[in-house]
């Protein structure tokens, strides 16, 4: 039996074996090996997996994990680890800040800790115990989405154009007069939102560790995550986040 204390020393002793990353002229020798265009995969994806995954087998012999590179370990546990080794691959690629490695831990259904690391950015967000963090330069801080957030002052968040080609989308945002971005930022749209930076993301054709490992960095600000029916079935990868709850009503009636 572990405690969550326990287990939130152990992903910060993982983050020291993942520090390799914030050394650019390291990582730029990993070149670019292509699932397909759509969603490339680098030789640093497959090693931080590997990483990640040697050391919850070593620390956590019989619970489950689930990654992005490679096959499914699952065992008779009520726990589970959902890895995205490198989120945001093409920034990374590209020498863009906001790639990042993401972890989080569940018991049955239900999200008990999230990890998200930017190795670029020098900071963390870590969630656990129903509280957010984000750290930086080795200083913690809680972290709260945006309780004031309206419609009318909303900042909302677009990654990619895959998004904007549903139509219900488009139209939304070519009658919105509020402030909106395509941003390309990845895992960090959510961090955002659970730091109160942005109000409102809107995400479709993601994939199980894109969503799962920062459930609770969400939830625990505060800020709500569900399908695009307002519902927690992400099969789809149809995500909406926003800042607070009137704002999420709001915005599940414009998208449906």
């Amino acid at each position: 039996m572990f405690s969550i204390k326990s287990i939130v020393k152990f992903i910060l002793n993982l983050k020291k074996d993942l520090d390799f990353l914030n050394d650019i002229k390291k990582i730029k020798k990993f070149s670019s090996k292509n699932k397909n265009s759509i969603d490339p995969v680098t030789k640093l994806d497959l090693k931080v997996e590997k990483l990640i995954r040697s050391k919850i087998t070593k620390n956590f012999s019989t619970h489950s994990i689930i990654g992005e590179e490679f096959n499914d370990k699952i065992k008779n546990s009520d726990y589970k680890w959902v890895l995205d080794p490198i989120d945001g691959t093409k920034n990374l690629i590209m020498g863009l800040p906001t790639w990042s490695n993401l972890i989080g831990l569940y018991k049955g259904k239900n999200s008990i800790l999230s990890f998200a690391n930017f190795p670029v950015l020098r900071k963390y967000y870590i969630a656990y115990s129903n509280k957010t963090f984000v750290n930086q330069k080795n200083f913690n801080t809680r972290i709260y989405s945006n309780k004031k957030a309206n419609y009318k002052n909303a900042k909302v968040a677009i990654n990619t154009f895959h998004t904007i080609k549903e139509k219900k989308i488009f139209k939304f945002l070519k009658r919105y007069k509020g402030l909106y971005k395509i941003t390309g930022s990845d895992a960090y749209n959510f961090c955002s939102i659970a730091e109160g930076k942005i109000d409102v993301l809107i995400e479709s054709g993601l994939k199980k560790v894109d969503i799962f490992p920062l459930i609770s960095i969400i939830r625990n600000s505060g800020a709500i995550i569900t399908d695009w029916q307002g519902k927690n079935e992400f099969n789809k990868g149809d995500v909406l986040v926003t800042a607070n709850k009137k704002l999420h009503k709001k915005f599940l009636k414009i998208i449906n």
